[in-house]
């Protein structure tokens, strides 16, 4: 047997394991988790809503990854993930592993979420998994259930396919209809997608069913050219009615409220929908 070949042969196999292995989300990653999985909910959230990004898969043995950081970014939400320490016992069997992260609303574009896990013991990288997402633009009322006693604004975002994005120029109230007027002046802009964000203020409203519409008017084009954007509806309620609750036990066996403390319901309502 030629053993120098041999030995060749191995050497060559474990340099190229090695450079393998340092590429990130590469396969040999298995070996550590398997089925990872990255998961938005909702899946395409607004841009008035806050999201949680959720993470899992199953891991080599019980020393699973748990959240360590998250940071938020342009257009990028990174985690990080640690396994545990030198201190912690490890049984050999695979196993479930997860957590989830509430992210704030973000404004209207594409992203990505970047999941790093770290080993506890060394600090390398053990595993690294992204997936890709979108927030979306739409019409968003403040306050979400308003009253017709309180002022209203209407918050609008999209994100628009170039550097020109549209400019608030004026609203108007006809009936049940709000109507809000932007405008892209005759520029040049550049090529990269650009989120965007205006607000009116509607003030007080009387109760009843609306439709909220923005069209832009683009003086790019000859003549120019005028579109409607983005369409929504919402609500004005006269009152609201708050539920009262007995706190739990008080009845006993007496099935009458008379006696009974009462708590008052907090009010649900926020700037999102």
């Amino acid at each position: 047997m030629d053993w120098s070949r041999l030995f060749q042969s191995a050497f060559a196999f474990l340099i190229g394991a090695s450079i393998f292995a340092s590429i990130p989300g590469a396969s040999v990653y298995s070996a550590h988790s398997t089925n990872e999985e990255i998961t938005i909910y909702p899946a395409t959230p607004s841009f008035s809503q806050s999201f949680f990004i959720a993470v899992s898969g199953k891991w080599a043995n019980s020393c699973v990854p748990a959240f360590h950081t998250v940071d938020v970014g342009e257009n990028r939400v990174r985690l990080q993930a640690r396994t545990p320490g030198p201190l912690v016992a490890c049984i050999e069997t695979p196993t479930d592993w997860g957590f989830s992260v509430l992210i704030p609303p973000r404004p209207p574009n594409f992203y990505t979420a970047d999941l790093y896990i770290v080993s506890g013991l060394t600090g390398g990288l053990l595993l690294f998994v992204q997936h890709e997402f979108n927030v979306i633009g739409g019409i968003q009322i403040i306050p979400a259930l308003p009253l017709a006693t309180e002022n209203i604004t209407l918050r609008l975002a999209d994100l628009n396919p170039d550097g020109c994005v549209p400019a608030y120029v004026s609203h108007a109230v006809q009936g049940q209809t709000v109507t809000v007027e932007a405008q892209i002046p005759d520029l040049v802009c550049g090529q990269t997608p650009t989120p965007w964000q205006i607000e009116a203020a509607l003030g007080l409203l009387a109760a009843g069913n609306y439709q909220a519409q923005m069209f832009v008017t683009d003086y790019r084009f000859t003549p120019p050219r005028r579109t409607r954007l983005l369409e929504d509806s919402f609500v004005v309620v006269a009152q609201l009615l708050h539920t009262y609750l007995p706190l739990w036990g008080c009845f006993g066996t007496d099935i009458s409220p008379l006696g009974c403390t009462v708590v008052q319901m907090p009010d649900p309502r926020g700037d999102s929908p």
